[in-house]
């Protein structure tokens, strides 16, 4: 494993390191990690007194270090706590549980809850290493055979602006972080990507859809529409008087099909169609349930939450709240709204009615009219958490100045 950062970073109050951290509830559990710390290079700050519930209470959704190791023997709910923080982690994240029941079962459960191994107390240096060693080599394993992300897009609430932030996040991805993203309207009848981005739609999407062993690259690049280089939109507009059957398989076999061309694949998917997507939800590497600050918003997000519980969902759940500001008065206040939520408000887009109406009219998206507004900047900071995105570092002013020095030195020499 790579040696951890030995400076810890702070977020949201939080120290957080970006490597590695251990949560463990017993002093010798602690202190075999202190001396694999100390033998590794690795950060003894980074090694907490405390079990699962610590790191569930200081890791944040989008801020998770690579690797966790934490420690379940105290908890009283060891299996909502592994869930709570397997959301909070990315999909390139990895978890190891520390237990005291040698039960195969519970290993079985553990893994199938989102962790990559589970360690059975007590722990030696050997049992350690080997662990250590298993995850570099399936992480090794996983950059060769990695492919795109897939994200989910979810209104709780008719109106939240769902589609919106979906579009948006796509375009961001594709035109200012440079990924090949793929956005999916499975709103077959009301859909409003392609509206949203002034093109025209594909002429095969509902086929593709209605028979999925004629699914191929031909017949996709048919039913694609692009916007821009990097942009590519699978959107329809059916007649709403004609029934058009979307069944898990159809969407497997499409995701199956874009994945191999794109980085990013988004989708928006329409809440009426939540009871027949229990396969694409569990297989997300992250879900987006966007709810506006009423009370029903706060009811359904919960609700949503509850649900994707049984799935065991591999992703992270990220909960947005939307249409936030003077501009549209609030059901619910901002911290009522937070308290009544089972989890923490992981993102809030502002509302601007001015700025959209530009976007609506012009059919351009967000970023490219309104650069440096609030709701832009909410957006970009969301599509980096989803997309992991990470700004390329600029160049000091002394750094170019060493640059040009040794430029001069060496024409001079």
């Amino acid at each position: 494993m790579a040696s951890a950062a030995s400076n810890l970073s702070t977020l949201f109050g939080n120290q957080v390191n970006e490597d590695f951290m251990a949560f463990v509830d017993d002093e010798q559990t602690l202190e075999i990690f202190r001396q694999e710390a100390s033998e590794n290079g690795w950060s003894v700050d980074a090694i907490l007194d405390g079990g699962i519930h610590v790191a569930v209470d200081r890791i944040e959704a989008g801020h998770s270090p690579k690797i966790i190791f934490a420690d379940i023997s105290r908890s009283i709910d060891p299996e909502g706590d592994v869930t709570r923080l397997v959301r909070k982690m990315g999909p390139d994240n990895s978890l190891v549980i520390l237990g005291a029941s040698n039960d195969v079962s519970v290993f079985r459960r553990m893994v199938a809850l989102g962790a990559s191994d589970y360690l059975v107390k007590p722990i030696t240096p050997e049992l350690l290493a080997d662990a250590v060693q298993r995850l570099d080599q399936a992480s090794s394993a996983n950059k060769l055979s990695k492919g795109s992300r897939l994200t989910v897009i979810i209104g709780v609430r008719g109106g939240v602006g769902a589609s919106t932030i979906a579009t948006n996040l796509s375009w961001i991805m594709a035109n200012e972080e440079k990924l090949t993203t793929a956005l999916i309207d499975l709103d077959l009848h009301f859909g409003t990507t392609t509206l949203a981005l002034d093109i025209e739609t594909g002429g095969g999407f509902r086929e593709a859809l209605e028979n999925p062993h004629r699914l191929d690259k031909l017949f996709l690049d048919s039913a694609i529409s692009k916007s821009g280089d990097k942009l590519a939109v699978l959107g329809t507009e059916e007649p709403i008087d004609e029934f058009v059957d979307i069944n898990p398989d159809s969407v497997d076999a499409l995701i199956g099909e874009v994945n191999q061309d794109y980085n990013q694949v988004v989708i928006d998917l329409p809440r009426h169609l939540l009871p027949s997507q229990g396969a694409l939800l569990a297989s997300a590497d992250t879900v987006v349930l966007v709810a506006d600050q009423t009370l029903a918003g706060i009811r359904d997000i919960n609700r949503i939450t509850q649900a994707m519980t049984s799935l065991s969902t591999k992703g992270r759940i990220l909960r947005v709240v939307s249409r936030v500001g003077a501009d549209r008065a609030a059901q619910v206040s901002k911290s009522d709204f937070a308290r009544a939520l089972e989890e923490p408000i992981d993102c809030t887009i502002p509302e601007d009615a001015k700025t959209l109406t530009i976007c609506a009219n012009a059919g351009k998206a967000i970023p490219s009219v309104a650069t440096k507004a609030p709701i832009s900047k909410a957006l970009r900071e969301l599509a980096a958490v989803v997309s992991d995105y990470q700004e390329p570092k600029k160049k000091g002013f002394f750094g170019r100045m060493k640059k040009s020095k040794s430029k001069v030195e060496s024409n001079n020499s």
